[in-house]
């Protein structure tokens, strides 16, 4: 090989060296950004972003409190209104569990038990006819609940009543009726109006009979002293 040829590949290898050490160099850079770009902050994010966007009604939106890694995700604690909830994110950024996870470690809960629990007793049960008669009478009195599901000071003041399927004569939910609870100038999860007057008594039995001078049903007067509390979600 005469000296020419050997000056030729001798820079050839240079050459190809230099594009092999530039190729490495972009791509640990490339990696240095990927990493950047889906940082925990990052991932929470767009979870949070996806949340306001999707799953909340206008008005209302969701803040991140803080971010840290659990069982390979990425665990979000998050404020709506007063109310604070845990939820989880891929840290692809690509699945959302907005109300946590199972953890299989851990037994569920036996049927039997939840049974028990949410078995109401009989000094606090009032009979279904009475009730009904009840939620009637305020239907006539143009008593009216408007409330949203992810609210739990919503959830108190309908599980008084039983549940919202006892009282969907009588309720309103935000979250699917948006333009209606605008017009009633509603902001506050739940807001009770009666002939569209805000109420502001308290949240009892004895208290709304006595506003809509509807009877009292006979098993709530054990249950009149029993608020559903007075606070709401925003």
């Amino acid at each position: 090989m005469t000296d020419k040829i050997k000056q030729l590949f001798t820079l050839f290898l240079v050459i190809v060296g230099c594009f092999v050490i530039m190729g490495v160099f972009i791509l640990l850079n490339q990696e240095k950004i990927e990493k950047v770009e889906t940082s925990s902050e990052d991932m929470a994010q767009k979870a949070i972003d996806y949340i306001n966007k999707n799953m909340l009604s206008e008005g209302t939106t969701a803040s991140l409190v803080s971010v840290v890694e659990e069982s390979g995700l990425y665990k979000i604690h998050i404020k709506i209104g007063e109310e604070e909830y845990d939820s989880y994110v891929s840290k692809d950024g690509k699945l959302l569990f907005p109300q946590g996870f199972i953890k299989l470690e851990e037994a569920p809960i036996t049927e039997t038990s939840e049974t028990e629990e949410s078995e109401p007793t009989s000094e606090n049960t009032i009979p279904p006819e009475e009730l009904t008669e009840f939620i009637y009478c305020l239907k006539d009195a143009n008593f009216v609940i408007y409330g949203a599901n992810w609210c739990g000071w919503t959830k108190k003041l309908t599980d008084m009543f039983g549940g919202f399927d006892v009282i969907e004569s009588i309720y309103v939910e935000c979250t699917e009726k948006e333009e209606l609870c605008e017009e009633k100038q509603v902001s506050v999860y739940p807001t009770i109006l009666i002939n569209g007057e805000k109420y502001q008594g308290e949240r009892t039995f004895k208290e709304i009979a006595a506003a809509t001078n509807c009877e009292i049903p006979s098993g709530a007067e054990s249950m009149s002293e029993e608020s559903s509390g007075g606070g709401g979600c925003q």
